[in-house]
């Protein structure tokens, strides 16, 4: 019975399963040999059985409809030769004594066209880590293994080797609606970039949320976050990386939501942006910023020079408060680049269409509506004692007491648990279906991204 499980080996070469086309090749001679006779009146049965034959073009017929389909050549499966190849079989149109290799280099061929459409369309054509850099992509995705491998080599031996090509097919929503796209759409460009983001969806991401789950989807093409329940979607504007500064793309889970946070700024920021500022007290006064030794000891900015602060000897930070460049709350989540969806003190660059001015974090338009979808059904006191602490207006009777018996400007909460985790995915579309109306949209390639697929993909378009 063919099965596809998940897979976390690493891929394997497809050379390395040679050894079975010997074996292939003798189960191929088992219709006969050439018969000699006096009056030599018949000929030598082809290479193939009948059903092998079948077989064959069933397979090629298979690939040729479907690579059409996802906008690859037939030539990167070798689709034309094998047609050729099969027809001269079918007809018996070769000399007697190369029927037998014919049949042989067709086997070969189709296997070895068969192994890399079913190894793509499971796990996609192209690495994406290899392909945009570790510093740039995050995301733990499956890959083809021996055991794979082998039960692709088993089915293309089995009575009915395309169903297995079917189990390996993408199945999200997603997936579906851009190939309805791509056979509808008429421009050769737009389809061009239909296949780059089917590819995307190829890659099966190990912590892909389950779909009765709760998760937010950030597309950093779209500009925009969408919070996504089961029975729900709603979206807001983000402001992510500058293109010097890119947004890693990963997956994680928000574990922790933070108020009032002071802002640890990063020594890549240190070193090229804060460190020219040394010794002017006014800049650090003016930002809120101030510098401590590696023992926790606060220095005076007039008595650190640039050299110093490049050198990651001292730490800077901004202190807490409507200056903060993280704004009033910020969610946090286990990654290796420190970047985190957070509020901000710019509000202003919402308002924008170009929104990729940030270090790599995400700026959240309306941070609070998602503290609301990640505290799933928390409780209103709970959420007031948030707004009271980010100063704004409490929903409750009880909060509005609060207020007015205790003024502003209280600080009742510093943080709050996330429990369960949200899953958070951090991904690149420039096309997608909206996750609210189901509409194919198109979004620029903000971080021209598509180039690199198209050089990577290079062997497979036409």
């Amino acid at each position: 019975m063919l099965h596809l499980k998940d897979w976390k080996g690493c891929a394997q070469s497809y050379h390395t399963l040679t050894f079975i086309f010997a074996f292939l090749f003798l189960l191929t001679t088992a219709c006969g040999g050439q018969q000699n006779n006096a009056n030599n009146a018949q000929k030598d049965q082809p290479g193939l059985t009948a059903d092998q034959l079948a077989a064959a073009d069933s397979i090629i017929k298979y690939l040729h409809m479907h690579v059409a389909a996802i906008g690859f050549s037939d030539a990167a499966f070798s689709l034309n030769t094998l047609e050729q190849k099969l027809e001269a079989l079918q007809k018996e149109q070769l000399p007697a004594d190369s029927i037998q290799l014919t049949g042989r280099q067709l086997m070969e061929m189709l296997e070895a066209s068969y192994l890399s459409y079913a190894k793509g369309m499971r796990y996609g054509f192209m690495n994406p880590k290899e392909t945009f850099g570790a510093n740039n992509y995050d995301v733990k995705i499956e890959q083809a293994d021996s055991t794979f491998i082998a039960e692709a080599t088993e089915a293309f031996s089995s009575a009915q080797p395309c169903t297995f090509l079917d189990a390996c097919q993408p199945t999200s929503k997603a997936y579906h609606a851009l190939l309805k796209a791509y056979q509808n759409d008429t421009s050769a460009v737009k389809k061009k970039r239909i296949a780059y983001n089917l590819e995307r969806l190829r890659w099966r991401d190990t912590n892909t949320p389950a779909d009765n789950q709760r998760y937010i989807f950030v597309n950093v093409p779209a500009q925009q976050v969408w919070a996504i329940a089961p029975d729900s979607v709603f979206s807001m504007r983000i402001c992510c990386g500058a293109p010097k500064t890119k947004t890693p793309l990963l997956t994680s889970a928000i574990h922790l939501i933070q108020l009032n946070p002071e802002w640890n700024i990063p020594f890549s920021i240190i070193r090229n942006e804060v460190s020219r500022h040394a010794g002017d007290s006014a800049y650090f006064d003016r930002n809120q910023y101030y510098i401590t030794d590696r023992n926790g000891n606060q220095i005076a900015p007039k008595v650190i020079t640039a050299q110093q602060l490049a050198s990651g000897a001292y730490r800077v930070a901004q202190r807490s408060g409507a200056l903060n460049s993280l704004g009033r709350i910020i969610f946090r989540f286990p990654n290796r680049f420190s970047v985190y969806l957070h509020d901000t003190n710019n509000k202003s660059a919402f308002k924008a269409e170009r929104r990729t001015v940030s270090h790599g974090c995400i700026r959240l338009q309306r941070p609070f509506d998602m503290a609301e979808f990640v505290l799933d059904k928390a409780e209103p006191w709970l959420l007031d004692r948030m707004r009271i602490s980010m100063d704004l207006t409490p929903k409750t009777e009880k909060g509005r007491e609060y207020v007015k018996t205790h003024g502003k400007g209280a600080r009742l909460i510093n943080s709050t648990d996330v429990t369960p985790t949200v899953p958070v995915c951090i991904s690149y579309f420039t096309v997608y279906p909206n996750p609210e109306t189901g509409i194919v949209e198109t979004y620029p390639d903000r971080y021209s991204y598509d180039k690199l697929m198209e050089k990577a993909l290079k062997p497979f378009l036409p």
